[in-house]
């Protein structure tokens, strides 16, 4: 069983489908994904849990791979208020506050020793069991180097977690207080992970592509779409409905997934909160 969890809400749903979708297609094994769900109106009056039906959905994803998978949703808006909903960065302009769902995963049960920790905006070109077979027993976490980096500063949209020993050094708990009293510009998760995280191992880009390959194993597609304009991956992190198009124009390789995505779309706008209104479909 390999064990994955992202953090998104509705409006993040469609992107965490065309993710899912990926992810079945290269790996047969049994996959147990959790998805960690927020709904704080003080912060934002749009932002809505997963619901039941999308869970539903893509625990059917998974399924139709392997019957033994399972996708399970942990709405965890009390700990978001606790820990982390509080200092300097809350309403910074730069990234939505919700990247920090991610450090809450030491006070999750369901959560095992081992996981991967995925950015819903990551589709899978090869089997992520390569990814999952490192060993990280000596290190609390690995991940590439960030782009532009000097130093061992690993970027976050792609993790696999020692979560034992995050849970046994509390420092997942000392991100939470960091965030929540240092004041970051931007890229408040990673700048609090890799402070508080260590040891940490760096792996290869290939694990986390910021380009197209058929080799890489994961394409964290944020990069790809929005290229080097400044501070513009941290708002949204999402492939929006009208860029769709673009993508299979740049990468014609993700066609096949993207008009999967589209057709279950159509079949089901009431999952996915960004559908266009039905006279709007292209034929």
């Amino acid at each position: 069983m390999i064990n994955i969890f992202y953090c998104t809400d509705d409006k993040l749903f469609g992107q965490q489908v065309i993710s899912l979708l990926s992810l079945v297609k290269y790996t047969n094994e049994p996959l147990n994904v959790i998805n960690l769900t927020v709904e704080v109106p003080e912060y934002t009056p749009k932002g809505k849990k997963t619901s039941e039906a999308q869970t539903k959905y893509c625990d059917d994803i998974l399924k139709s791979k392997n019957k033994d998978s399972k996708f399970t949703t942990i709405d965890v808006s009390d700990l978001f208020r606790k820990y982390l909903f509080a200092g300097p960065n809350v309403h910074c302009k730069f990234y939505s506050y919700y990247v920090t769902v991610r450090l809450l995963a030491d006070l999750i049960p369901e959560i095992p020793d081992k996981v991967i920790y995925l950015d819903s905006d990551v589709i899978f070109n090869n089997d992520i069991k390569e990814l999952w077979d490192i060993d990280i027993t000596d290190y609390e976490f690995a991940g590439r180097r960030d782009s532009g980096r000097i130093t061992n500063y690993l970027q976050s949209g792609v993790m696999l977690l020692n979560m034992a020993k995050i849970r046994q050094s509390g420092s997942f708990r000392e991100c939470c207080r960091l965030c929540s009293t240092k004041k970051y510009f931007c890229y408040i998760d990673m700048g609090a992970l890799n402070t508080a995280c260590k040891p940490k191992k760096r792996i290869g880009t290939r694990y986390n592509s910021y380009k197209y390959s058929p080799n890489c194993v994961a394409h964290h597609v944020c990069a790809t779409r929005e290229g080097n304009i400044p501070f513009t991956k941290k708002w949204w992190h999402r492939i929006k409905i009208d860029e769709t198009d673009w993508l299979v124009r740049k990468i014609p390789e993700y066609k096949e997934l993207i008009d999967d995505y589209l057709d279950r779309m159509k079949k089901n706008p009431e999952l996915f909160t960004r559908a266009p209104k039905p006279e709007n479909w292209k034929n």
